[in-house]
């Protein structure tokens, strides 16, 4: 058991068939910076295991979007960085369309099955 893997706060599945990990640090970090998060574990981890959209920025680093509501235009975004058999939250925010299309329209897409 590495060290990132002590004081987990949630596991779940992840869209690349990885487990998705939430540290406890990490957690502390979001809901510090992105106290809207609070009582939204649930939403994470279904952006985590079924994403609207997936992007890879120049460092290898997943960005999981997903819709709030199909009436919002506005997304969760899960940053997250793979190593080996798990994926682990750095953080996670809301963006909304128009700061969306600014900052992943210069990502790599990844195409989801």
């Amino acid at each position: 058991m590495t060290s990132e893997d002590e004081e987990i706060e949630k596991r779940g599945d992840c869209f690349n068939g990885t487990e998705f990990i939430i540290t406890r640090r990490r957690w502390l970090h979001v809901l510090d910076r992105h106290a809207e998060l609070a009582g939204m574990t649930e939403t994470l981890e279904a952006a985590a295991s079924a994403p609207d959209e997936v992007f890879l920025d120049p460092h290898g680093t997943l960005h999981m979007l997903r819709r709030l509501s199909r009436a919002s235009d506005d997304s969760v975004v899960l940053i997250a960085r793979r190593r080996r058999s798990k994926t682990y939250l750095l953080t996670a925010y809301i963006i909304g369309a128009k700061r969306k299309k600014r900052r992943y329209g210069r990502f790599k897409k990844l195409q989801l099955s």
